[in-house]
């Protein structure tokens, strides 16, 4: 058999920087007519009575060749509202941009999860005079708007308690329903007129490392194990998977706060007014079972979907029998239960509780985040003022380079991550990680030696909210 070795690709990105070989994490690809290497460790249960030794206690290599498909400045791994919004953000600030994910669509939980509210674009009570996610964020509002993507005038009212303002000219209230496929629609409108290079059906698996830089991302898909090379990668994944399989240290709900819950969303039709949920005509999205566990465990996953599908469908066919809902049909549940919750990766700076309760003001604010703690000490907790900052330095992890943190993964503690994490606040983050990206790779610098106030400059030319003197 002649002799298998280690995935030792070399690419040249656009910056002229090496690749290089995947060293640190050995994440090998999958080429094709190749072969996986399997041998017993010392950890492997004994034989007994001639038996074969048991798998489980086994190690698999793979010693295969990933071919580098492409290569760009920014890739954004990951197309939920905080990833879609990074990747018009790179396009539109000059990078050649790739945006992947995993779903046949974009939107993340506010599509797949079947979360049709977008909540965080000002406080949700009094001081609420400020809207704090404006931008692009506010380009793709105006742009469900003119599709007729939102739901009922009054379709979250009895969801989210709000104050009235004029969405239909741009002057967001703090949540705004909407129908999912819509929004899908809309989302691919807006790739394509911006000219975003889009990969959908594709799993990221990990990062291509050149040392301590992330160079690109390794995919799986239909077209088997890829590769693709970047001078500056967006870890939209939520979960911060290529920052953490980068090396990158992070938090966890073991180490500051308690974990957000799960819960599977669904939509009803033939809904009988006064049914409360978001609303569009007869069609009402609504909170079902909710599940506790580590969202980044298969196993616990699989019996979240189980559990949860289940226990809906027992609920569903009781609240058939309750007065004036024997015509309820239940139209869809979401594509996966809806996960709030995992990593939240160390950056060069943490948002604490006490930045967010107090609104604290930082000189290299990239966003704002004015959304309500939901579960702060089992209570919501409206913010006395307009919103916290979040600074670009959260959004750049410690130890790896080449790498920009978006969404729900960003350097902040428990009770800030509960606000900014909301999907308002995430597309604010999302606008300043693309600038931020696009940035760095035309200048050929790393992102966290990037000069900030040109950052900054750029987010306000583009009609991002950041509250700086002027």
């Amino acid at each position: 058999m002649p002799e298998r070795k280690k995935n030792s690709a070399v690419a040249e990105p656009a910056s002229g920087r090496p690749v290089g070989a995947l060293r640190r994490r050995e994440f090998f690809g999958a080429a094709a007519g190749a072969s996986l290497v399997v041998r017993q460790t010392a950890s492997a249960a004994p034989a007994r009575d001639g038996a074969r030794p048991d798998p489980a206690g086994s190690s698999v290599r793979e010693t295969l060749e990933t071919p580098i498909a492409d290569r760009y400045q920014v890739i954004v791994a990951g197309g939920g509202p905080s990833g879609f919004i990074a990747a018009l953000a790179a396009v539109r600030s000059g990078a050649k941009t790739l945006l992947i994910e995993r779903y046949p669509f974009l939107g993340g939980n506010g599509t797949a999860g079947l979360m049709t509210s977008y909540n965080g674009f000002r406080n949700q009570h009094p001081p609420e005079a400020l809207q704090t996610v404006k931008g692009i964020p506010a380009e793709y509002i105006a742009a469900l708007v003119r599709e007729g993507g939102l739901c009922d005038d009054e379709g979250n009212a009895n969801t989210y308690p709000q104050a009235r303002h004029d969405i239909k000219n741009g002057d967001l209230v703090y949540s705004i329903g909407f129908d999912a496929e819509v929004a899908k629609v809309v989302m691919f409108q807006m790739i394509q007129k911006e000219g975003v290079s889009l990969l959908l059906h594709s799993w990221i698996c990990g990062p291509l490392l050149d040392g301590l830089r992330v160079a690109g991302v390794l995919t799986e898909s239909k077209s088997g194990r890829r590769a693709f090379a970047a001078d500056v990668v967006v870890d939209a994944t939520g979960d911060g998977d290529i920052a953490a399989r980068a090396g990158a240290p992070f938090m966890g709900p073991s180490d500051q706060g308690d974990r957000m819950g799960m819960s599977l969303m669904y939509r009803l039709g033939g809904a009988p007014a006064g049914l409360s949920g978001i609303r569009i005509g007869d069609k009402v999205v609504r909170w079902g079972p909710g599940f506790s566990g580590d969202g980044l465990d298969a196993a616990v996953l699989t019996k979240a979907e189980v559990e949860s599908r289940l226990k809906l469908w027992e609920q569903f066919k009781k609240m058939r029998t309750d007065p004036g809902m024997g015509g309820v049909s239940l139209l869809q549940t979401a594509t996966g239960v809806g996960v709030r919750e995992t990593r939240r990766i160390l950056g060069e700076v943490t948002v604490t509780e006490q930045d967010a309760i107090r609104g604290t003001r930082f000189p290299d604010v990239v966003a704002i985040s004015s959304n309500p703690m939901p579960s702060y000490h089992g209570k919501r907790y409206f913010f006395e003022h307009e919103g916290f900052d979040i600074p670009y330095r959260a959004l750049v992890p410690r130890k790896v380079e080449g790498l920009v943190l978006t969404g729900r993964c960003i350097s902040c503690e428990q009770a800030p991550f509960q606000s900014a994490r909301s999907m308002a606040p995430a597309m604010a983050v999302g606008h300043a990680s693309g600038c931020a990206a696009a940035l760095a790779a035309r200048k050929g610098v790393p992102p966290r030696k990037l000069e900030v106030r040109e950052l900054q400059t750029l987010l306000l030319q583009q009609k991002a909210e950041l509250r700086l003197p002027q």
